[in-house]
């Protein structure tokens, strides 16, 4: 009988709200007809919150969990930490520029 490879297991809810969250984006920046728009596709004037202000702090909070549980692996292993800290300032350098 052969075994799986042991695979990292993936935070089920994590996925589900990405993936939420993404069809809210999609939701939100194309609601159909900008001159008839729902009133909760709308941002809020200044005072208030409708649920399209939400959207962009949900995917941070996102982006925020998903890189902790990525790093989370990689803290073990002190002798690696060094390259892990190039690979990153490489990859957000090459974002930037």
């Amino acid at each position: 009988m052969q075994t799986k490879p042991n695979r990292s297991q993936r935070l089920l809810s994590l996925d589900f709200f990405r993936g939420l969250t993404v069809a809210a984006m999609i939701l939100v920046n194309n609601p159909g007809s900008w001159g008839h728009i729902y009133p909760p596709l709308a941002h809020a004037e200044w005072n208030g919150c409708t649920p399209t202000d939400l959207v962009f702090p949900f995917f941070l909070f996102i982006v925020g969990v998903s890189i902790a549980y990525a790093m989370g692996s990689k803290r073990e292993d002190n002798a690696a930490h060094g390259k892990t800290i190039l690979k990153a300032s490489k990859r957000a350098f090459t974002l930037f520029f």
